[in-house]
């Protein structure tokens, strides 16, 4: 995978929306902004760097739930989703950082937890590990880091409970067809994130599997936002017009049958993975 590859999802309002009631259903089927045994772990001045931020809105909720000591320092390849600043609060700030690439020099040892959230479109085959390796130099010893990522390869439709539901094909049909033209763009896969965390020298390691269906009431919710992801992802995909790639035509018509599956009570479901760990204590910074 090329360190250039471009994010492959919208960058204007209706990307902005999505992203927003994208961040609040997950939050929901989760059950937490913060793994409790993170929480529970935070000094009373905690810094806290959120990378992929994008609108920055885990910050923003994080922030009304936390001390007012703490600092939040949001970092994105693209400042396209960031809001005014004057919109934030005192102690939330934005800022461009690519975590592919080795971290700066005085950012290192700087913070107590690290948020990574939803950047699974831009990650291939060791990419995964190279950037665990690069953002846990932004960690203090005993610092904390959390990952949020949906493993999308394990995402299908389904048929829903309703006489009128169709089997989800087009659902299913979609997802795979992204699924299929990123890996095959850039080896994109998912990890096993437990013995990936292990490896990179992180202790007390946990990880959470939630199901988008746990909760038949988002299921609509959750396929609403999946329909969205995948078929921007495949109409930006379709503008470079190689060879196999649907075309926007294709994108159009599928997109629309997937609504219609959707509409007959079909879902989409995948796997939301939460995972956490921490350094060691007596480690310097940038050596797990």
């Amino acid at each position: 995978m090329s360190e250039e590859e471009p994010y492959w999802l919208a960058h204007n309002a209706t990307e902005q929306q999505r992203l927003t009631k994208q961040h609040h259903v997950w939050t929901k089927a989760i059950g937490y902004l913060l793994h409790p045994s993170i929480a529970s772990a935070l000094p009373e001045d905690a810094r806290i760097a959120d990378i992929g931020t994008g609108t920055g809105i885990w910050m923003t909720e994080m922030a009304k739930i936390s001390p007012s000591t703490y600092q939040f320092d949001g970092y994105d390849i693209s400042d396209a989703q960031f809001p005014p600043k004057d919109a934030l609060a005192s102690n939330i700030s934005l800022n461009f950082g690519d975590f592919k690439k080795p971290i700066p020099q005085e950012l290192q040892g700087k913070y107590d937890l690290i948020n990574i959230r939803l950047i699974v479109i831009s990650m291939g085959v060791g990419v995964w590990e190279s950037t665990l390796r690069n953002v846990l130099t932004l960690l203090k010893p005993a610092g904390a880091i959390q990952w949020i990522e949906g493993d999308f390869f394990a995402a299908r439709g389904f048929r829903g409970s309703s006489s009128t539901s169709s089997a989800g094909h087009y659902l299913t049909k979609g997802q795979l067809k992204l699924n299929g033209t990123l890996k095959g763009r850039f080896g994109y896969n998912f990890p096993d994130f437990t013995p990936m965390f292990i490896e990179a020298g992180l202790q007390k390691v946990e990880e959470d599997v939630i199901s988008t269906d746990r909760l038949p009431e988002q299921r609509s919710d959750f396929t609403e936002i999946g329909i969205g992801a995948v078929f921007s992802g495949l109409k930006n995909l379709a503008s470079t017009k190689i060879e196999g790639y649907w075309t926007e035509d294709e994108v159009k018509v599928n997109r629309e049958k997937a609504i219609e599956d959707m509409e007959s009570g079909a879902y989409l479901r995948w796997d939301l993975h939460v995972t956490i760990g921490f350094t060691f204590p007596e480690a310097a910074a940038g050596t797990t």
